[in-house]
């Protein structure tokens, strides 16, 4: 398949570079208010056991990478490129993976700000920057001891 906008090869209609992004909501209906969440029906369908703490996770990343937004400049720190005004997730990398060190999920240590552009390029080839392959060193002899 083709991306609609670039004509490069893509999983669906978008590819990754190309595909609509929204920004993250500083407030909206559920986020930070008291009304509880409500998702789209068309979500109900695929609801996963345990839905609630899904959402809970989803949250807490949120606040965090909202957080991380508000103590550091808007500036990739590989390139010193300008993110913009707006927090977006594709700006927060993870440099230790989520799925393989847990307890460095929340690490402010382990994001660093990229652009969409090195973002897709540190997920397709994680040596790639070495501002990135420095703070892994650092983040492996913090988590593993050695």
């Amino acid at each position: 398949m083709k991306c609609k906008t670039c004509g490069k090869n893509a999983d669906s209609e978008f590819c990754f570079k190309c595909k609509p992004r929204k920004p993250l909501p500083s407030s909206g209906k559920g986020l930070t208010s008291n009304k509880p969440f409500k998702p789209k029906k068309k979500l109900l369908a695929y609801r996963p056991k345990g839905y609630e703490t899904i959402y809970e996770e989803i949250l807490k990343m949120r606040n965090f990478f909202l957080e991380i937004w508000k103590k550091r400049t808007h500036y990739s720190e590989v390139s010193g490129l300008y993110l913009g005004s707006e927090a977006m997730s594709t700006y927060f990398h993870h440099i230790l993976a989520k799925e393989k060190y847990p307890d460095a999920c929340l690490d402010e240590e382990n994001i660093i700000l990229l652009t969409l552009e090195e973002h897709s390029n540190v997920e397709n080839d994680m040596y790639k920057y070495e501002e990135v392959n420095d703070r892994r060193k650092h983040l492996l002899k913090k988590y593993e001891g050695s």
